[in-house]
């Protein structure tokens, strides 16, 4: 069966060319999803690469653990990496990003100190 490739455009997608020699052109689609450079096409590549990492993570289920003080730990699956926040009564604070060559539950069982909170069925 053939391949076709097709372009298809997305709204809100702004390109920014390079104002002096040797910078970067830029695509941004949101505040954390962009791709730069040293060509056009170059940037679209690595936005279409964010978008394809979105995707991938919607199906990631975050993990949770807790620490020795009881604080809730959470690891959520994201583009740029996994992120991991302590959850405590005062309010919640992102504490770590980890690349994501690993799950999220895989990052809390690495960790020191914590004890995973079972998945549910």
């Amino acid at each position: 069966m053939p391949v076709e490739t097709v372009s298809i455009p997305i709204p809100n997608v702004a390109v920014q060319s390079p104002s002096r020699r040797g910078e970067p052109w830029r695509v941004t689609l949101s505040r954390f999803m962009f791709g730069r450079g040293s060509t056009l096409r170059a940037a679209k590549e690595e936005l279409a690469r964010q978008v394809t990492a979105a995707a991938e993570t919607v199906n990631v289920e975050p993990a949770f653990a807790r620490d020795a003080t009881g604080a809730l730990l959470v690891a959520i699956d994201r583009p740029w990496g996994v992120e991991e926040y302590r959850i405590t009564d005062a309010g919640y604070k992102r504490i770590s990003t980890y690349s994501r060559d690993r799950a999220p539950a895989e990052w809390l069982a690495a960790s020191e100190g914590q004890t995973p909170v079972p998945q549910r069925p």
